[in-house]
């Protein structure tokens, strides 16, 4: 070990620092909100690099072979979990024997090239390829998860750009001949053009994982305000908002509107108590949930009434669904509630009409639904006479 810091190590370790501050920032983030649960993996990959890189400043331990193991081990675990974290956010990941094999293959050859055949030139193209490689594989895996957002749009050129720039930058070893020993190398070009790329790429990278970390909390803020607690379907408000967004594009034409009522919910309640009640909603809210594609818009809009909003289906589209959805409640089960009493629901389904606001289409799937209600409950009406569907009613009495 050195017996004191040069000034030139003083200012390379400026790129570990600002490292650190970006794994104390996602640290932060993960503490602020536990359910991001990949901001653990950004936090440790950042933590790791910024040790691997202050061991590689520092020459900890100054005997060359070892520092090399040892600061390519925390450079091979910071992209290998800024990897993770980033197929994490998008809902993937990657097994933990892909990892343990790449950590195994990559610090197999570091150790080979290190300690058995010593060649430095080796070395640098098996960190830098191995990184490059898992970055491109990262980002074109994540691109199927992008959905449209702009900040993953710019997330995914940021990780096409850093793994790109591990390619590029490699043949840079052949400008001049490289020392084996860490105090010269320190002072090469390529030493220095790594550590000016990495510090810039890293810093990038950082602020646009930052951004998107900081617009994932925000999203789950607004979820909490717009989701109905015990359904985990959207509240009326957020209802309505959403569907008057899908009603004004005209890429949702035609468009259809579902009105649901559980039957006779009150008795429900009074007999077996809030707790049963609360079951009921749960399950129903869980069944149209399961049932609805991503543009579909489903909400809860009052005690024990949901609605849901289908763009691209017309009126037998529709009625096939809550028929479905129906048959489905009907055949649930509850263990608060009699084994022998079925749990059924009405329905009324009403067609957009160009020009109409969702209050009005909402109207008119209510008048439709209460219609059910009145012919006897556990049917669905549409505005279509020969699609009624009779169904048993349900004896509350």
């Amino acid at each position: 070990m050195p017996a004191h810091i040069t000034p030139n190590q003083l200012i390379q370790l400026i790129i570990p620092g600002i490292t650190a501050v970006f794994a104390l920032s996602f640290a932060w983030a993960w503490v602020y909100d536990k359910r991001l649960r990949y901001l653990r993996f950004l936090a440790a990959s950042f933590g790791a690099f910024a040790l691997g890189s202050a061991v590689r400043i520092c020459h900890l331990p100054d005997e060359w072979r070892a520092n090399a193991l040892l600061s390519a081990a925390f450079y091979v675990l910071s992209i290998q979990l800024l990897a993770e974290g980033v197929l994490r956010r998008a809902g993937l990941r990657l097994r933990f024997a892909a990892h343990a094999s790449m950590f195994m293959l990559v610090m197999g050859g570091m150790y080979y090239f290190s300690y058995v055949a010593s060649n430095l030139l080796v070395r640098i193209y098996i960190l830098n390829l191995s990184a490059g490689l898992l970055m491109v594989f990262t980002a074109l895996r994540f691109r199927k998860r992008c959905r449209g957002r702009t900040i993953n749009r710019i997330l995914l050129w940021v990780l096409l750009i850093f793994g790109a720039s591990f390619f590029i930058r490699t043949p840079l070893t052949v400008i001049q001949p490289l020392p084996h020993s860490t105090a010269p190398f320190a002072q090469s070009m390529f030493w220095v053009l790594l550590q000016l790329s990495l510090a810039l790429m890293g810093a990038v990278l950082g602020l646009v994982l930052l951004a998107a970390a900081m617009s994932d909390v925000i999203d789950r803020l607004v979820l909490e305000r717009d989701l109905d607690s015990l359904t985990e379907t959207l509240n009326r408000r957020a209802f309505e908002r959403l569907a008057g967004r899908r009603v004004a594009d005209k890429r949702s034409q035609p468009l259809a509107l579902i009105a649901f009522d559980i039957d006779n919910f009150k008795s429900i309640n009074d007999r077996y108590g809030h707790a049963a009640g609360d079951a009921v909603l749960r399950q129903f809210g869980a069944i149209l949930r399961g049932a609805v594609r991503e543009k579909d818009v489903v909400g809860r809009i009052g005690g024990e009434e949901f609605v849901l909003l289908l763009p691209g289906a017309d009126g037998k589209f529709a009625y096939r669904i809550a028929e479905r959805l129906r048959t489905v409640l009907e055949s649930s089960r509850f263990d608060e509630i009699d084994a022998t009493l079925r749990v059924t629901t009405s329905a009324g389904i009403a067609r957009y009409r160009p020009g109409e606001a969702v209050a009005a289409l909402l109207a008119r799937a209510d008048q439709l639904l209460y219609a059910a209600k009145r012919a006897g409950r556990n049917r669905v009406l549409t505005e279509l006479s020969d699609q009624t569907r009779d169904a048993s009613t349900l004896d509350m009495a």
